[in-house]
């Protein structure tokens, strides 16, 4: 079969390399428009971009919907495969190729539609995702479904390293999951049963509160800790939290135990360590990113801060 992969993220290479490998054909890729990146605000392509354009492929970046559909129309395929292309499909162009559109979804639908299911998985401390693979419509990811697999979670996992092992795996399925549809494989319909939403993160949302559970505030590092960032406010600056990890008031050590503080969102340190008071425990800072300043641990800021009695992480 004759295929496109539509992608704007690494997450689209395993999927990639496996058509690449397979016994069908990769037409071209799909993928945004360079844009502005870093400090400097170089115009680049994105990596699944520059990776297809070292395979040898034509890499096309329509900019908008109609763009788009002339694009899928002037270069006919049998099947677009997309996983995270960051573009809405306009209806016109799903009934172009063959056998439509696959979308590659990272959860088991109909729970956490959207942009960020990852995302929202682990800050809801979900015990398991999956990976869906459904056949887009003009609905948001609510297309009849081909594969469907729960994969459990440690409760561990980061959103950068989860979504690099359930892209991995979904590179494994697809190329014979193509051959199946080409041999007349239906998509079974989806349900609307247990339907939850995961929407795009705001950047706002990577503020940390304190007055929550421990437990929950960590689920948000692991998630957003990588993009957008999770952060603190310190007298009046941003300071990103990049690392931290749990504790309760009897690990601290004996001779600190007793200057720990009771109010929520309070700052304290030792020589080797910097904490916050939370709503049932402790959190330790093991890596932060002041304003402005190189990563560093949570020590050495707070050596750096002089942190006093009284203050507090806002």
């Amino acid at each position: 079969m004759r295929i496109a992969v539509a992608s704007s993220s690494p997450v689209g290479i395993p999927v990639l390399q496996a058509l690449l490998s397979s016994e069908h054909e990769v037409g071209y890729v799909l993928t945004n428009p360079d844009k502005a990146t870093g400090r400097g605000l170089k115009v680049e392509q994105n990596e699944f971009a520059e990776y297809a354009a070292n395979q040898g492929l034509a890499v096309l970046k329509p900019n908008t919907k109609s763009e788009i559909s002339v694009e899928v129309a002037q270069n006919l395929v049998d099947l677009v495969v997309t996983v995270a292309y960051g573009q809405l499909i306009p209806n016109e162009a799903l009934t172009i190729p063959k056998f439509g559109w696959l979308n590659i979804h990272f959860s088991q639908l109909p729970k956490w539609r959207g942009a960020a299911p990852v995302q929202y998985a682990i800050m809801n401390q979900d015990e398991s995702i999956g990976i869906s693979i459904f056949k887009l419509d003009e609905g948001l990811d609510t297309g009849p479904i081909y594969f469907s697999t729960e994969i459990r979670l440690s409760g561990n996992e980061t959103t950068t390293l989860l979504l690099n092992s359930l892209s991995n795996s979904a590179g494994v399925e697809i190329a014979e999951l193509i051959s199946k549809i080409e041999q007349g494989l239906a998509p079974v319909p989806q349900s609307e049963n247990g339907a939850s939403f995961a929407p795009k993160i705001a950047k706002t949302q990577g503020h940390m509160e304190l007055n929550q559970p421990s437990a929950h505030i960590l689920a948000k590092v692991r998630a957003l800790g990588d993009n957008p960032g999770v952060y603190v406010m310190f007298r009046g600056e941003r300071i990103r939290i990049n690392k931290a990890s749990s504790l309760l008031p009897e690990d601290i050590a004996t001779e600190t135990a007793s200057r720990i503080p009771s109010e929520i969102g309070s700052a304290f340190a030792t020589k080797s360590e910097l904490f916050a008071r939370t709503i049932d425990g402790i959190i330790k800072f093991d890596l932060v990113t002041p304003q402005g300043k190189k990563q560093m641990s949570g020590a050495d800021f707070a050596r750096g801060a002089r942190i006093d009695s009284g203050d507090k992480f806002e």
